[in-house]
């Protein structure tokens, strides 16, 4: 009997928080009902000077989003060349906005840059085709049962990745133009980088020179296999691979294209393979929306600020 007290006992304190915290609940929505009725005769009594904040507000919204200074995202795909990629991403996490702006003040730009943005552009299958090594790479992770999709946009992946889009965002009616132009100037700057690039343009036109020489040579066996005065020495019979002949034509002339490009490329470290310039950036809501808001807003706290003053003045 004396077990069975000091149970009730032990669960009535649990009882009484159980029926405490469901009369605050009903208390507080009985509250929330009253307060949200209060309002809305508040405003149908003062309908007119809602009306008039309304109007006010969208007239005045309508005026700042057409004169306010503009503010544009433009969008560059670069390629980061000679493994300028961690640089890259370290200018743009480090860059001195306030430096970078006088910068832009002094060449009469007209606008200034307010954020900068790099990223990666996805591309794995490409990624892994383009290169014998990287499609090893990514057989030795498959094989081991790894996501070849979820590994492809992890951080050490996506920086071997030939393209990223740069996004710059300027605010002002200025020549955009030349805010772009001082920023990749600031980035193709590095003098160790632009070393590099005179070493590996010379490698890589040498390389194009070897690829050239043995697409002459291919050619000149087929003009002699092709010829009408066959010479004896080079005959169908001597050179039964014409087939492999072809395919290693083919392969050159990719690996002539592909180097081509790369030449192409390697004028800059960081070379801007296209750009898409002055893309309006729009505000999570237009002023001629948040204005009215606000003004109406501000209206019914002063109201309420000005009832609860005279009840307690009473």
């Amino acid at each position: 009997m004396q077990e069975k007290l000091s149970n009730h006992n032990a669960d009535l304190p649990n009882e009484v928080d159980v029926k405490f915290m469901a009369q605050r609940a009903n208390g507080f929505y009985n509250n929330f009902i009253l307060n949200l009725y209060r309002l809305l005769r508040f405003i149908v009594r003062r309908w007119y000077v809602f009306l008039g904040l309304l109007v006010v507000g969208i007239a005045l919204g309508i005026y700042v989003d057409s004169t306010k200074s503009s503010r544009l995202r433009h969008e560059l795909i670069v390629v980061p060349n000679f493994g300028s990629i961690d640089y890259l991403n370290q200018k743009v996490k480090d860059y001195d906005r306030l430096e970078l702006n006088k910068k832009l003040i002094s060449i009469n730009a007209g606008n200034e840059v307010y954020k900068l943005k790099i990223e990666p552009i996805y591309d794995a299958y490409n990624y892994i085709l383009t290169d014998p090594v990287h499609f090893e790479a990514f057989k030795v992770l498959s094989d081991r049962g790894i996501d070849i999709e979820k590994y492809s946009k992890s951080k050490l992946a996506s920086k071997n990745y030939k393209y990223h889009l740069l996004t710059v965002y300027t605010e002002g009616l200025g020549k955009t133009d030349l805010s772009i132009e001082k920023i990749l100037e600031e980035l193709n700057s590095d003098p160790y980088f632009n070393k590099r690039k005179e070493i590996e343009k010379t490698n890589t036109l040498a390389k194009r020179a070897e690829i050239v020489k043995s697409i002459e040579h291919i050619n000149g066996l087929f003009q002699r296999l092709g010829s009408e005065n066959k010479v004896n020495d080079i005959t169908m019979n001597a050179y039964p691979e014409l087939a492999d002949l072809l395919t290693a034509k083919e392969g050159l002339m990719k690996q002539l294209n592909a180097v081509d490009i790369q030449l192409i490329e390697q004028e800059k470290v960081v070379y801007v393979a296209t750009k898409f310039m002055n893309i309006a950036v729009s505000p999570f809501l237009p002023y001629y929306i948040t204005l009215p808001l606000f003004f109406m807003f501000v209206y019914i706290v002063i109201a309420y600020l000005n009832s609860k003053i005279k009840s307690l003045k009473n």
